[in-house]
C-alpha cells in the first residue's frame, strides 16, 4: 500500500506541470489535505510532502504565467499587513540570535509555508471563476467527507495510517501499527488525514462557509450544494470540534445577517445583545473547571496566557525567537508547566504562540493581516457576488484560530479559501480600473462577454 501511496502522491504532483491554474489550485488544495505535516520526505530541514505541493505551484506559475505571478505577488492589496508580519519575523529573528541564524531560517519558512497559501490561492483568484472552481472541487470534497463517516463506523483511521507510513519519516504522536481512534468518552473525534480533529475541523468549517453562499444560486446544480453542505455539517459533528462547529453557526448567522433589511438588523441585534449575557454566563458555568473540556476550560487557557506573558515578559515586543514554542518548549516529548506543574497542553490558541515568539509586535501583525482580509472582503461583498460569504468564512477563521490555534498547519485551509476570493477582487478591481468602471460592473461586463461566448459555442456546435 506505501507504494500506491507514493505512486499517487508523485502522480499528483506530475500532473500540476500538465493542468493549468486552476488543475494546480484544485491538486494544492488537495495535496495539503491528504498529505499532513506529520509526513516528512526530508527530517533535517523538515520537508514534507504538503510543502512540495505549495512549492511546486509557485515554481510552475512562476515560468509559464510570470506577468500574473508578479502581479499577484506584489499586489497592493496585502503589501501592508504582510510587509510588517515580514518585518516582525525579522526584527524577531536579529534580536534574539542574529541575521544568520536558525532564528531567522524559521522565520522565512514561516513566511514561505504561512503566507505561501495566501498567495498561491490569490494567483488562482485572478484568473478562475469562484462558482465554477467550487463545482470542480465537489467530488474531492464529498470523499473527504465520505472517509471521516468511515472512520467513525470503523472505529480507526485506515488513510492516515496509510499515508504516514508511506513516507520516510513520522513526527505523529500516533501509533501507526495500531487502531487509531480519537473517539472520547463523551464525544466523537475524527481526523481523516490532518494531524488532529481540530485540523479537520478548520478544513471543514472553511469548506461549509466557502460553499454555504451557492444556496443563493438557483440553478440545476443547487441539489449537488445542499447535497455537499450536507454531508460537511454531518462532518462537523463526527469531528467532534466545538470550535469548528461553533464558528460555522457563527459565520452562517453572520452572512444571514447582513442578508438583512436595515429594521429587522437593529430588532436581531438587539435581541442578540439581551440574550447573550444569558447565553454567556452557561458558556463560562459550563466551561469554567470542568476537566473533561482540557483546553476549552477557562481555568486552563488562563493558566496558559499567564504562561505566555511570564515567558515574554524579558522580551515583548520582539518574543523569545521565530518558531520558540514549537522548538524549544516543546523540543522533546515532555511538555511545557507552570509554575505548579500543571500540564499547560499544547497552547492552543495563536495568541499565545505568537506572543511567545514575536512578542507583541508579532501578535499585532498577524491579526493586522487578518483585520485586513476581512474589511477588503466586507467591502467588496456587494458589489461581487462571487465573494459575498467571504467575510463570515473570514470572521469565523480568525474566531477559530483564537480560539484553538494552528495545529497541524490548519490555518492553511482558510488560507486557501480566503485567498482565492482576495484574488477575485483583485481581478475585477484590475478591470475597473483599466476600463475606468465601477467594480460591480467590471463583474457584470465580465460575465456578460463569457455569457456571449457560451451562446457562441453553441450556436457553432448547432451549426454543426
Amino acid at each position: 500500500m506505501s507504494f500506491a501511496v507514493l505512486l499517487f502522491f508523485f502522480g499528483l504532483l506530475a500532473y500540476m506541470f500538465l493542468t493549468d491554474t486552476q488543475g494546480r489550485f484544485l491538486i494544492l488544495i488537495m495535496g495539503t489535505v491528504l498529505f499532513p505535516t506529520t509526513a516528512l520526505l526530508v527530517k533535517n530541514p523538515s520537508i514534507s510532502p504538503q510543502h512540495l505541493f505549495l512549492y511546486a505551484f509557485f515554481f510552475i506559475e512562476f515560468f509559464r504565467d510570470r506577468e500574473n505571478f508578479r502581479k499577484s505577488i506584489f499586489n497592493s492589496l496585502l503589501m501592508v499587513p504582510i510587509g510588517i508580519s515580514i518585518v516582525s519575523y525579522v526584527f524577531t529573528a536579529i534580536y534574539n540570535s542574529g541575521i544568520a541564524s536558525k532564528d531567522m531560517y524559521y522565520g522565512v519558512r514561516d513566511i514561505i509555508d504561512g503566507f505561501g497559501y495566501i498567495y498561491a490561492a490569490f494567483i488562482c483568484g485572478r484568473k478562475v471563476d469562484i462558482y465554477k472552481f467550487s463545482q470542480k472541487l465537489i467530488p474531492f470534497v464529498i470523499i473527504v467527507c465520505f472517509f471521516g463517516i468511515i472512520e467513525i463506523l470503523l472505529g480507526d483511521n485506515i488513510p492516515y495510517k496509510l499515508v504516514n507510513a508511506a513516507f520516510p519519516y513520522y513526527e505523529g504522536s500516533q501509533n501507526l501499527s495500531a487502531t487509531m481512534s480519537f473517539v472520547e468518552s463523551w464525544r466523537l473525534r475524527t481526523c481523516f488525514t490532518t494531524k488532529h480533529p481540530t485540523a479537520f475541523g478548520t478544513l471543514l468549517m472553511s469548506l461549509f462557509l466557502f460553499y454555504f453562499p451557492n444556496l443563493r444560486i438557483i440553478n440545476r446544480e443547487r441539489k449537488k450544494n445542499i447535497l455537499v453542505l450536507a454531508l460537511l455539517a454531518i462532518n462537523l459533528f463526527l469531528c467532534g470540534s466545538r470550535t469548528a462547529m461553533l464558528c460555522s453557526a457563527l459565520g452562517v448567522c453572520l452572512y444571514l445577517y447582513f442578508k438583512l433589511k436595515p429594521l429587522l438588523k437593529i430588532i436581531v441585534a438587539s435581541i442578540f445583545i439581551f440574550a447573550s449575557s444569558a447565553i454567556l454566563a452557561v458558556l463560562l458555568q459550563n466551561f469554567k473547571t470542568n476537566e473533561d473540556h482540557g483546553g476549552s476550560s477557562l481555568d486552563f487557557r488562563t493558566s496558559q496566557l499567564l504562561f505566555s506573558v511570564a515567558a515574554v515578559y524579558n522580551s515583548p515586543i520582539f518574543g523569545n525567537g521565530n518558531k520558540y514554542t514549537s522548538h524549544v518548549i516543546f523540543a522533546e516529548d515532555t511538555r511545557a508547566s507552570d509554575s505548579s506543574g500543571t500540564d499547560l497542553g499544547g497552547l492552543e490558541s495563536i495568541v499565545f504562540s505568537l506572543l511567545i515568539d514575536r512578542g507583541f509586535l508579532g501578535l499585532f501583525s498577524y491579526y493586522l493581516l487578518l483585520i485586513w482580509m476581512f474589511v477588503l472582503l466586507f467591502r467588496y461583498r456587494n458589489q461581487l457576488k462571487g465573494i459575498c460569504g467571504g467575510y463570515a468564512l473570514m470572521a469565523s477563521g480568525a474566531l477559530f484560530l483564537t480560539l484553538s490555534g494552528t495545529i497541524g498547519n490548519s490555518s492553511s485551509f482558510l488560507f486557501l479559501f480566503v485567498g482565492i476570493q482576495l484574488g477575485y477582487i483583485s481581478h475585477y478591481k484590475q478591470i475597473a480600473f483599466e476600463s475606468n468602471i465601477k467594480i460591480s460592473d467590471a463583474e457584470s461586463n465580465q460575465k456578460s462577454i463569457s455569457n456571449e461566448k457560451i451562446i457562441d459555442a453553441e450556436v457553432i456546435d448547432a451549426e454543426s
